[in-house]
């Protein structure tokens, strides 16, 4: 089983949508059973529920993010085969704090291959967090076909 972790910073917003996104692609392809798939945030307090707007905007592909629990990054990314950040800074505090990450870190616009980052929601309306899971959709897109 391969073990994918999407990382941001608070782990209420972008990470959390990226896997509930990518659960059900894999899901829907009949692959859920080959990957473990989790979250955190670089700097997130554990515990706080997804953002309402994720919760919003996860519910309009059918996904229920209301059970979402933010978790810190803590050691237990060094068994993780796939860390996929959000931005290049993210992948360069993880590989900071554990160097031996390096060729398994990359941002999730690099390993799909257009390296554009993923722009921070928070605070932001609606149809920001819309935009926002449309691009992590189609970059999940791209790298769901690479697995």
């Amino acid at each position: 089983m391969k073990k994918i972790v999407f990382v941001c910073t608070g782990n209420t917003c972008r990470s959390s949508m990226a896997e509930a996104l990518f659960k059900k692609m894999l899901d829907d392809k009949g692959k859920s059973k080959e990957f473990k798939v989790s979250s955190c945030g670089t700097h997130a307090i554990f515990g706080l529920p997804a953002s309402e707007n994720a919760i919003q905007v996860m519910k309009d592909e059918g996904i229920d993010l209301s059970g979402h629990r933010s978790r810190p990054l803590t050691e237990d990314i060094l068994t993780a085969d796939l860390v996929l950040t959000m931005t290049l800074s993210q992948k360069e505090y993880i590989l900071s704090i554990f160097p031996e990450m390096r060729g398994k870190v990359f941002t999730l616009g690099e390993y799909a291959g257009d390296g554009r980052e993923i722009p921070d929601p928070i605070g932001m309306d609606t149809n920001f967090y819309r935009m926002v899971a449309r691009e992590i959709k189609a970059k999940l897109q791209k790298i769901i076909t690479k697995l």
